[in-house]
């Protein structure tokens, strides 16, 4: 039993109210991008599981930074084998989002989580007096000890103290893992990783170099930081990639709600089955025919047909056909209608473009008649377009 005399007193601050903050918020983008049609997209799933590690963190960064840990003592220490879940769920969030698929045997990413998770056991079965004592000595190391007993050895093959450092190397490898994903990518599209034309791009840009930031942070405060344990720190910078998700996700949904990786029926694959494309094939075609979607905007061409942008990707349609329906699940109409209609959604909505007449907005994004784009943007959006601008533009 914990002793009621000479205890941490818990108290509330503004900081902890906006890491408290941070980790409602998390919690809640983590499970919105797991539920309805987001849950199509597997890169969504990565991105949910990176947001509840960061939410789990900053929770335990909450209760021992309130003092509230001493109610959840069993919870201390809890996020310490997550050091080893950052750099392998971001590498393959970006991964999936980049290729359309996942690496092979990608489960392995997770096998030194898993057996940390296992060793950290032997600090978890200790008792709850025993571990205020070692959250006294991290936190507040002038206050006494009580008195505890250690079950068993916390630390029986002495690692302990070098995991921070084996975990900085463990992450470490991971964002040269990514930087080499972005390299490969940037190639190919014959894209800019400073001043991206497409707001993918820069979404993916902008979360790694908020991660690489924390990671820096991480260095420093392992090896040059002695005194404090700059825990708050920690938890303003894992806030900042928290709120930089909810803005992406707010201001860009289509990035997220996108279901961009879908396993193919069986009637679409045996259609293609005498296709001579490799999956490698596949995921260069998609990647370029995204690219043209997405920077170049070729679904505004009213005239535009399969054949023709066969012929600006330098394949044939039957290609484009089976990229399309395979890795897309949709088939060349509904893809053009798909990225019209988010446009349209865009504009609608855009106070700059009030003025602009459904008729000339229909026009822009690549429809020939009002009822073209009526009947497209219903079917999608489930409503008229005049009826999205009501609904959803600011009053």
């Amino acid at each position: 039993m914990l002793l009621s005399c000479g205890m941490v007193s818990p108290r509330i601050d503004v900081f902890a109210v906006l890491i408290f903050l941070g980790v409602i918020q998390a919690f809640f983008i983590g499970l919105a991008l797991v539920g309805g049609t987001s849950r199509k997209a597997i890169p969504n799933r990565f991105l949910a599981g990176y947001l509840i590690i960061n939410a789990s963190t900053l929770l335990e960064i909450f209760l021992c930074y309130s003092g509230y840990i001493i109610y959840a003592l069993h919870y201390y220490d809890a996020s310490e084998p997550f050091n080893f879940a950052y750099g392998p769920i971001l590498f393959l969030y970006i991964y999936a989002f980049l290729h359309q698929q996942l690496p092979k045997r990608w489960w392995l990413h997770f096998l030194p989580l898993g057996l940390y998770v296992l060793y950290a056991l032997f600090f978890f079965v200790q008792s709850a007096d025993y571990k205020y004592n070692a959250f006294l000595s991290a936190y507040h190391p002038e206050m006494p000890h009580i008195i505890a007993q250690e079950l068993l050895s916390e630390d029986p093959l002495s690692i302990k103290k070098y995991i921070n450092l084996i975990s900085i190397l463990f992450n470490g490898v991971y964002y040269s893992l990514i930087l080499r994903q972005f390299n490969q990518h940037i190639r190919q599209q014959q894209a800019n990783f400073w001043k991206p034309t497409s707001p993918k791009l820069r979404w993916l840009r902008n979360l790694f170099l908020l991660s690489l930031l924390n990671y820096g942070h991480w260095i420093y405060r392992t090896f040059f930081v002695y005194q404090d344990l700059q825990d708050y720190t920690s938890a303003a910078m894992n806030a900042a990639v928290i709120y930089y998700i909810s803005f992406t996700l707010f201001q860009h949904p289509d990035i997220f709600r996108k279901p961009v990786f879908l396993p193919p029926k069986k009637d679409k694959a045996d259609k293609y089955r005498k296709s001579s494309l490799s999956e490698a094939d596949k995921t260069h075609l998609l990647q370029k025919l995204l690219h043209f979607m997405e920077t170049e905007r070729v679904y505004r061409d009213n005239l535009l047909s399969l054949s023709q942008l066969a012929k600006i990707m330098a394949t044939s349609p039957h290609n484009i056909s089976q990229v399309i329906n395979e890795r897309l699940q949709k088939n060349f109409f509904g893809l053009l209608a798909y990225y019209r209609v988010e446009e349209a959604k865009q504009i609608l909505t855009d106070p700059t473009q009030q003025n602009l007449t459904i008729e000339q907005i229909a026009e822009m994004v690549g429809y020939n008649s009002k009822s073209a784009f009526n009947n497209a943007f219903k079917k999608l959006a489930g409503e008229t377009p005049s009826s999205y601008r009501k609904n959803f533009s600011p009053q």
